[in-house]
């Protein structure tokens, strides 16, 4: 219920603060700064939180967090200002870190050997529908108005009454996270690069993708349906492209997915006199096709790495990520500023295709992992450590183990 409310919440204020910077004036470098902002907060809670959980504790650090999180979203509408605005956005991205965080290590508590997998499961598919909904929240709202983020606000409050509420027993401590570039790349070149490379690209469509649906003169419901489009198409092809990546190289099944992610790219890029259902659909083969991407390089790190260091090698790959997606939303909006909307496009195809080329050249020089050695494709989710335990890949009663200074 509480991730039910929280990424009700989140997918409407994905899409509402860029639209509502771009309504207040703010110029497209800017807006890509405040996605930029959020995410350098995100990475920052997924290191620093798990501290304050150990002083407080779950329940006094989510109520908190929320409670912060809650006002963030309604000062809002106090001022227009963009270093305050920037500032917003950064504590937005530590509370949401440290909620997502507070949720998962909970489940990651309740949870056991034999339904660890069922939990993920659910959660992802409560998570999907979540945010579509939110999305779609937006699309019968007026961004001008105070309400949207009212409803940001309250989406966030109601989150605590799950947990506030609760009668079972605090969840285990979480570990912290310590970033090891050179043992990563050393173990996976693709996994590294590739989670890099797909945070840039994410994180610039979730920033500047409603910047780019508002410029080609779709309405709010047409900008809320444009990016429910793309999460419906990835949540759509995760299965069918793990599975198939459980059975091949899964580095061709990444170059294939990032190629088409590309195309879908350069059909946004090239139709600016499309007709609104032209534009969903390529919006859900643009998430068909980088969506699973993010899952695809966590697989294939796993198939090189120990199986006991399956959450501290994910965990690192989901910093990389993070900080891709710090770098991400500033580029694209750059290169929107010089080529126009479709620039957004430009620089996530140009981001796929370099991936691609990357993970052609990593099959010539290193052979693919013995079938029988691999572990399975999971759908990974890109939120903070404390899910990673839930992963069936991970070690049998990781999630009982007390957390390391390490991570």
């Amino acid at each position: 219920m509480a991730i039910a409310f929280l990424e009700i919440g989140g997918g409407l204020q994905g899409v509402l603060v860029p639209i509502r910077a771009q309504l207040e004036g703010f110029s497209t470098q800017a807006i890509g700064l405040l996605g930029a902002a959020y995410y350098l907060g995100f990475v920052l809670g997924c290191l620093y939180v798990p501290a304050l959980m150990h002083r407080v504790g779950h329940i006094r650090a989510f109520s908190g967090l929320a409670a912060l999180a809650a006002t963030v979203f309604l000062v809002h509408e106090l001022t227009q200002a963009v270093p305050v605005w920037l500032g917003l956005r950064l504590i937005a991205g530590v509370c949401f870190a440290g909620l997502y965080m507070a949720v998962e290590s909970w489940l990651n508590g309740r949870a056991t050997t034999a339904t660890r997998g069922r939990v993920l499961a659910a959660y992802l598919v409560i998570g999907y529908l979540a945010i579509i909904a939110g999305k779609l929240v937006f699309a019968w709202t007026d961004p001008a108005d105070f309400l949207p983020f009212a409803l940001v606000s309250i989406g966030v409050c109601l989150a605590v009454l799950p947990v506030a509420f609760t009668t079972g027993t605090a969840p285990d401590l979480v570990a912290r996270s310590r970033l090891r570039v050179r043992e990563l790349y050393e173990t996976s070149p693709v996994g590294l690069v590739g989670c890099l490379a797909v945070g840039a690209a994410n994180g610039a469509f979730w920033s500047m993708g409603p910047i780019y649906a508002d410029l080609r003169g779709l309405s709010t419901m047409g900008i809320g349906l444009f990016i429910s489009a793309a999460v419906l198409g990835g949540a759509v092809a995760q299965w069918p492209v793990g599975k198939w990546s459980d059975q091949t190289d899964r580095r061709k099944v990444l170059v294939a997915a990032c190629v088409a992610s590309a195309v879908a790219s350069t059909a946004l890029v090239l139709s600016p006199g499309a007709e609104t259902p032209t534009i969903l659909a390529l919006a859900f083969l643009f998430g068909a096709g980088s969506l699973p991407l993010y899952g695809l390089c966590i697989a294939h790190a796993n198939d090189h790495a120990p199986e006991e260091s399956f959450v501290e090698v994910s965990s690192n790959l989901l910093l990389m990520f993070g900080l891709g997606a710090v770098a991400g939303p500033y580029l694209a909006a750059l290169l929107m500023t010089a080529a126009g909307p479709g620039g957004i496009f430009l620089f996530i195809a140009g981001a796929h295709l370099l991936l691609a080329g990357f993970a052609i050249l990593r099959i010539g020089r290193r052979r693919p992992v013995d079938e029988s050695e691999k572990t399975a494709f999971v759908a990974a989710p890109k939120t903070t450590q404390a899910v990673l335990p839930l992963d069936p890949r991970a070690e049998p009663g990781a999630e009982d183990e007390p957390p390391s200074e390490t991570g």
